[in-house]
């Protein structure tokens, strides 16, 4: 409707609201936000979980030179496994080895009562964890005399690594790759700087601390 106002002509209809554009909301383009209480359920169940995978590593380690058993060193290495992972994360390491990892995994055994165990059973201990369903089965398929005597994570790795790695191949293969291995890994290690070069150096002195316990734990 038309009015004439001042001498002009005035639109005096009624115009509908313009609308107003809220702005967009973050948890509408993002979600609604996380169940803050299921979070710290799940985070509170992993470390309970957490907590008791090492008292049963524990509880094994103390009675270990009393009643030694094979199910014993799997409670001991997932244990160990607990462990690592924390040195880990914590670090930042992309592997388990250097020296910021070693400090931190080594404050983490002597803080769990791990420490008197030594380093090489550690580390075959986390290993036997890391690969139990495999090795488990392994061993379930031998005969009851020789499951009897493979029970210390040294021997029992070493027989599980022998009798699925060789793909066939005869003694001489095997040294011949071995040899052939050693020199390219030798070439390697040579060519890297030395800062770099010494934690590998480092992995293979541990790595062959740990075949000679084998000759005392796997005969």
């Amino acid at each position: 409707m038309l009015n004439r106002r001042g001498g002009e002509l005035i639109d005096t209809k009624e115009r509908p609201p313009v609308p107003v554009a809220l702005p967009e909301l973050e948890f509408l383009r993002k979600g609604p936000p996380p169940d803050i209480e299921a979070v710290e359920r799940r985070e509170t169940a992993a470390r309970f979980s957490e907590h008791r995978t090492i008292r049963r590593g524990l509880d094994a380690w103390a009675e270990i030179n009393k009643a030694e058993s094979f199910e014993g060193w799997l409670a001991i290495g997932a244990a160990l496994a607990v462990g690592k992972a924390h040195a880990l994360k914590v670090t930042g390491a992309n592997a388990a080895w250097g020296r910021n990892y070693s400090r931190e995994f080594s404050l983490w055994v002597r803080q769990h009562g791990f420490d008197k165990m030594p380093a090489a059973t550690r580390s075959v201990a986390v290993e036997l964890h890391e690969h139990a369903e495999a090795i488990t089965a392994w061993r379930n398929t031998l005969p009851e005399r020789q499951r009897k005597r493979l029970i210390h994570p040294l021997s029992v790795t070493r027989r599980w690594r022998a009798s699925t790695a060789h793909n066939g191949k005869s003694p001489t293969d095997l040294r011949r790759d071995a040899k052939a291995a050693w020199g390219r890994f030798r070439s390697c290690l040579e060519a890297l700087p030395a800062g770099e070069a010494q934690p590998l150096w480092r992995l293979i002195a541990a790595e062959a601390t740990i075949q000679q316990s084998i000759g005392c734990h796997g005969r």
